[in-house]
C-alpha cells in the first residue's frame, strides 16, 4: 500500500525549486560573505552551498522538461552527461597545471570541494543549456 502512494507522488512544481533557490542562495551569499571577510576562501563548504544554489536555480529552469519525463528530457541528460565528461578532463587537466606551475596551496578538502562544486555545476548548467538548444 506505502509503495503505491509512494508511487502516485508527484514531482514538486516550478515555485517550490525557485523558493528552495532563493533560500539557498541566501545562505551560500552568507557563507562565502563571512568567509571572505575571514580571509580564508575557499574554506570549502561554502562552494558547496553556492554550487547547490545553481543546482536549484537550473531545476526550476528545467522543471518543465523533468516534470514530462519524456524522450527529450532523456536525451537531454544523455548528451549533458557525454558533454560534461569532456568539460571535466579539461578542468581537471587546467586544476593539474595550475597546481604544477603557481604556488596555490590547497588542503585536500578545499581541493576535493572545488571539482565537486564545479561538477554540480556544470552537469546542470550543460542540462539547461542542452534544453535551450533542443
Amino acid at each position: 500500500m506505502t509503495v503505491q502512494r509512494f508511487a502516485a507522488l508527484r514531482t514538486p512544481g516550478k515555485g517550490v525549486f525557485k523558493g528552495l533557490a532563493i533560500y539557498q542562495t541566501a545562505v551560500a551569499g552568507v557563507f562565502v560573505l563571512s568567509s571572505v571577510l575571514s580571509g580564508k576562501f575557499p574554506v570549502g563548504h561554502e562552494l558547496l552551498l553556492a554550487s547547490t544554489a545553481i543546482m536549484l536555480w537550473c531545476l526550476s529552469a528545467l522543471h518543465p522538461h523533468f516534470a514530462a519525463d519524456d524522450e527529450r528530457w532523456r536525451r537531454i541528460r544523455e548528451r549533458g552527461m557525454f558533454f560534461n565528461y569532456f568539460i571535466l578532463l579539461v578542468f581537471l587537466a587546467v586544476l593539474l597545471i595550475v597546481f604544477a606551475l603557481t604556488p596555490l596551496e590547497m588542503s585536500g578538502y578545499q581541493t576535493v570541494s572545488v571539482i565537486a562544486s564545479f561538477l554540480i555545476s556544470s552537469v546542470f548548467i550543460t542540462f539547461v543549456v542542452l534544453s535551450r538548444r533542443m
